[in-house]
Parts: C-alpha cells; structure tokens; sequence
C-alpha cells in the first residue's frame, strides 16, 4: 500500500517539476535578457530550447521503457534535471542557459511518461482517469508557486535562476520517493503492448484530436510567455505583479480541474470539451480586448477555470475514438500536445517581431477558435464512421 502511495506521489510531483520549469517563462525573460544582452524576443525564443527538449523527450519515451526499467528512467531524468538546474546558477553564460534548458526540457518529457506509465500500471481503468485529473491539479498548483515566487525573487534582485528553486527542491523529492519504491516491472509489458497494437488502424478522428492538443498547447503556452511582458508594456506594471497574472491563469486552472473532475462524473464527455472550448475562446478575447489591470487579472482567472480540466479531458475523449487504445496511440496524442508546446516560443516570438505583444494574445484566441474546428470534425467524422457500422 505504502509502496503504492510513493510510486503515485513522485508521479503528481513529476508532473509539479514540469510545471515549475515552464510556467515562470514570461516572469524570467526580461531578467533573461538583461543579464546576458539580449532582447526580450530572444530570449523567449531560448525556451523552444526546452519546449523542444520536452518534444524529444515524449518521443524517446515511446520506445524507451522497451529496453530501461521504470526505476532506472525515473532517477536519471532526476538527475540530469538538477545537474542541469545549477549549471544555470553556476555559469554566467547564455549559451550554457539554452543547452541546460534543453536537458531539462527532454528530462521533462521522458519523467511526465513515466509517470503516466506507473500510474496506468498502479490503477485500474476506472480509478485511472482520476488520478490523470489529479496530475493537472499539481501542474496547476505548481504554475502558482513558481510564478508568484519566481517575481517576488526577481524583484528582489535574485538570480532569475531562483524561480526554479521549487522545481529544483520536488525533483529532488521525486528521486528520493522512486528511490524507496519497488516499481512495477514494464519492459516486457511494453514488447506484448506493441506485438498486439503493431497493426491497428487510427481513425482520422484521432489525428483530428492530436492537431487541437497542439493548437491549443500553442495557444495557452503563448499566453504564459508574453502576458506578462505585455501587462509591463501597456499598463506599466511591475514584474511582481506581472508574474502574479500567470499565477491567477493556474489558480484559475486548479479549480477548474476540481470541477471537472466531477462534472465528467455527471455529464457527456463530447458536449462538455465543445462547451468549454467555445467558453475558453470568448474568455481569451478579454485579455487583449481590454486596457485595465483588474480586468485582466480576472480575465486571467475565469480562462483558468474554463481551461483547466480541458486537456486531459481532449486527451481522454481521443482514447474514447478506438475500442483498445494502444500506448503507442496515446503516447502520439501527448507527443502531438508536446509539439505544440515546443514551437510556441518560435512562433510567438515572430509574431512580436512583426506585429507586437497584442497580436500574439490574438493569435492564442485564433489558436482556441481552431482548436474547437478541429474538435467539431472529429466528432462529426466519428459520427459518420460509427453509423455505417450499426446499420
């Protein structure tokens, strides 16, 4: 029991760990870009060092856990994440920054599989979509903490590295609970997985559903970046404010979770990722639409809870689309997701480039009205596929 506890425990944390790392994004840059001389738009851009570095390490994972130990994987990602965490306090160098960010961000992305991995190992499929739900609600907490802290440090003149301290303390409390549990054993798991699946077919709904996972992480990960540059530009507020406005998105995004951690309990799951969809679109054209701090705050709040529930809800209604979701299936729904997040920085910065910080709010609204397109289609292709079969 106990064992179960911890295994479960360092994978809620694992999912805090990446969460602390991305989330002060926006609070970190100008201090970025003021420590080693460059602009703001660079270095945001650096980040797809690390957005990039999560993508490879989603991919990696799908073939990984054939040839290493849930154990083994687990410690190693730990390790490479702190090593890489205090090379950036240690060295005054904005190349060792983007390569650092890059290990991070493929030790990201192999540890939230591993913790997908022994949480679908641990639980049963009913318990199982729980404790998914429950990994946000750490994401989102995380997203809390490490702004807020991350701007109250920075204020107050502390290397902007400190903004990672509490991913840098839970990675280490990550290695300590893997340490100390048995792990349930999945290499030979992962081989009869990927003889049974190796020729399934995936619908065109499924491919539907990845391409608005990535739109959408394009949206909400451009939102993170330059609110709170953008707050700073047009209303004149101070960095800790500022970075306060990304901690009210993931408030906003914990509550959310918890309410919809009981409305897919009650309602339909088609109707209620549309529903939220539509909501979290309106709701973003609020955060370029209007000129007051207060309002941008509790636009910033209310997108949160219309947000919060609605990627591993997409996630589970892409699982819903085949009889046996394969891991392999599931694995190419969060790579798709990763990729989002990976060019996000790249094409954010470019818009700034060409347009300014507004147009870049803008696009993330586009990014949401797209995102719902995509979900209309892959029900209505679903619909259509499912009603030959019956008549």
């Amino acid at each position: 029991m106990w064992n179960k506890i911890r295994i479960t425990g360092a994978g809620f944390l694992a999912y805090f760990v990446m969460s602390a790392i991305i989330s002060p994004l926006g609070v970190v840059t100008g201090s970025i870009a003021a420590r080693y001389g460059v602009s703001v738009t660079e270095a945001t851009a650096s980040f797809t060092w690390l957005t990039t570095g999560i993508l490879v390490g989603t991919l990696l994972a799908i073939f990984i856990f054939d040839y290493f130990r849930l154990k083994s994987v687990i410690l190693g990602g730990v390790v490479v994440i702190c090593l890489s965490i205090y090379a950036i306090y240690a060295f005054s160098s904005f190349t060792v920054v983007v390569v650092s960010l890059g290990f991070i961000g493929t030790a990201c992305g192999i540890e939230l599989a591993a913790a997908a991995v022994a949480i679908t190992e641990l639980f049963e499929e009913r318990l199982r979509a729980s404790m998914l739900l429950l990994t946000d609600s750490f994401y989102s907490t995380a997203g809390v903490i490490s702004t807020s802290l991350g701007g109250f440090l920075i204020a107050r003149e502390f290397h902007w590295s400190s903004a990672y301290l509490p991913a840098f303390v839970t990675a280490l409390m990550v290695g300590l609970l893997a340490l100390t549990s048995r792990y349930p054993a999945t290499i030979e798991r992962a081989k009869d997985d990927t003889s049974k699946n190796e020729n399934a077919e995936w619908p065109l709904s499924v491919h539907l559903v990845g391409a608005a996972m990535l739109i959408y992480l394009v949206g909400v990960t451009s939102i993170n970046s330059w609110i709170p540059n953008y707050s700073q530009d047009r209303m004149g507020l101070d960095i800790a404010t500022a970075g306060l406005l990304v901690s009210r998105l993931f408030f906003g995004m914990f509550i959310g979770q918890l309410i919809t951690f009981f409305l897919v309990l009650r309602l339909p799951l088609r109707p209620l990722i549309l529903v939220y969809a539509f909501m979290a679109m309106t709701m973003s054209g609020f955060l370029w639409a209007t000129d007051a701090a207060a309002q941008l705050q509790l636009a910033m709040f209310v997108l949160g809870l219309l947000t919060g529930g609605l990627f591993k809800t997409v996630l589970t209604y892409g699982t819903t689309l085949v009889a046996h979701p394969s891991p392999k299936m599931v694995s190419y729904l969060i790579f798709c997701a990763s990729f989002g997040t990976a060019i996000a920085p790249f094409v954010s910065a470019i818009i700034v480039d060409l347009l300014d910080m507004r147009a870049v709010l803008q696009f993330a609204t586009l990014c949401y009205a797209v995102m719902l397109a995509m979900l209309l289609a892959a029900q209505s292709f679903q619909k259509q596929r499912i009603e030959p079969a019956v008549q």
